[in-house]
């Protein structure tokens, strides 16, 4: 079958040591003014700022800061942000961070010149025209949010996760440098690292995947496996971190273009009902969801099995998917990430109301590999604990 591709990246992605060097002249060629930098307080207190704004001044540019980005940021934080952007009227802004910084910036850049408010835009392709220029640049090797076109807030009244989903707010220029990765902790290091794994496995596994996304995931599948371990053992390792930024670039942008799955979409509740972040959200679920999945796409759990140093040669297509879910169980172990839910005391009686809710979520549901009832759903928590 020959299969239609349509390719959606940053207009530049600038990657290696140094890298968040090269703002201040993405920020001049994309004709600003003055450039508004958007961060939370831990990035804004770690000194990872300074070369951004050293390129900045090198620049001539006039900049301030907003350094008030809460984790999962609120509608509230967003309005907050979008006041400052305003009463400033910064002409680029750069967001500085993991996701919530990034997908932060990426609509106060899109309300810039899009009229109405935030929550007009919750849903897929709602935002009409491209907003101020944008540099995303990464400080965990996690998210891939800076090679996106999401955006994902916390609706606190609703109790729920918003998503927007649209062309016209992936970022101008997008910077992944190691060089930001190095003061991690080995906590964030785990949670951001199986996060994109998972971003990996699940575009590759996606019925919207194609041969170019396909190539990406297994090559960030591959990496995050090799290096995962060895940047949580040692921060410093400037090899695990250059290899596991590059796993999260390739993984952002195959997530970017073939999308995730049910994992995804059981998640959202599950991280909200519990306070946990996004990979360790996954993480949970993982096993059981990967092994309903298998039947499906056997020769692609394969691949995935052999991406960790598995030999599978002469192996059944279900033995092979088992060592790649066991593998997989294996390195989120490796790093101390939960990988039940009874691991992190989740309650049974919420099983039917959280597949009622995943199963709701079609955007997701439709990019998954097997055709999955609410009861498939309930099965598959059922069998994560």
């Amino acid at each position: 079958m020959f299969k239609t591709m349509h390719l959606r990246t940053p207009e530049w992605i600038h990657f290696g040591f140094g890298a968040a060097r090269q703002t201040g002249a993405e920020a001049k060629r994309l004709g600003a003014g003055r450039v508004l930098v958007l961060s939370g307080p831990n990035v804004a207190q770690s000194g990872l700022l300074e070369p951004i704004f050293a390129s900045l001044r090198a620049e001539g540019l006039e900049n301030d800061h907003f350094a008030q980005v809460e984790e999962e940021p609120s509608i509230a934080n967003f309005y907050a942000a979008l006041k400052a952007a305003k009463e400033g009227d910064f002409d680029v802004f750069v967001g500085v961070g993991g996701g919530s910084a990034m997908d932060l910036t990426k609509m106060v850049a899109a309300l810039m010149v899009n009229p109405g408010r935030l929550e007009d835009y919750f849903g897929i392709d709602m935002v009409p025209r491209r907003g101020r220029p944008s540099i995303l640049i990464a400080t965990t090797s996690g998210t891939g949010a800076e090679s996106t076109r999401i955006a994902v807030f916390s609706d606190l009244e609703a109790q729920t996760k918003r998503v927007i989903s649209a062309q016209n707010i992936l970022a101008d220029v997008a910077i992944v440098d190691p060089e930001l990765t190095l003061t991690m902790p080995p906590k964030v290091t785990a949670d951001t690292g199986m996060d994109a794994f998972i971003h990996a496995l699940e575009s590759y596994l996606a019925k919207n995947a194609n041969p170019v996304t396909d190539n990406l995931a297994l090559m960030a599948i591959e990496l995050a496996a090799a290096n995962l371990g060895p940047a949580f053992a040692d921060g410093g390792n400037r090899e695990a971190r250059y290899n596991m930024s590059l796993a999260s670039m390739l993984a952002g942008v195959a997530l970017n273009n073939a999308g995730v799955g049910v994992m995804h979409a059981l998640s959202f509740p599950i991280g909200r009902e519990y306070h946990l972040t996004h990979g360790p959200a996954l993480i949970v679920i993982m096993a059981a969801t990967m092994r309903s999945l298998a039947v499906a796409c056997p020769d692609k759990f394969r691949e995935v099995a052999e991406a960790f140093g598995v030999d599978t040669w002469g192996l059944a297509p279900w033995e092979a998917s088992e060592e790649a879910v066991q593998a997989m169980v294996r390195l989120a172990q490796s790093v101390g990430l939960p990988t039940s839910l009874s691991e992190v005391q989740a309650d049974r009686s919420r099983i039917q109301a959280w597949a009622e809710a995943a199963y709701a979520n079609r955007r997701l549901l439709d990019n998954t590999p097997r055709s999955l009832s609410a009861a498939d759903i309930a099965s598959i928590l059922e069998d994560s604990f």
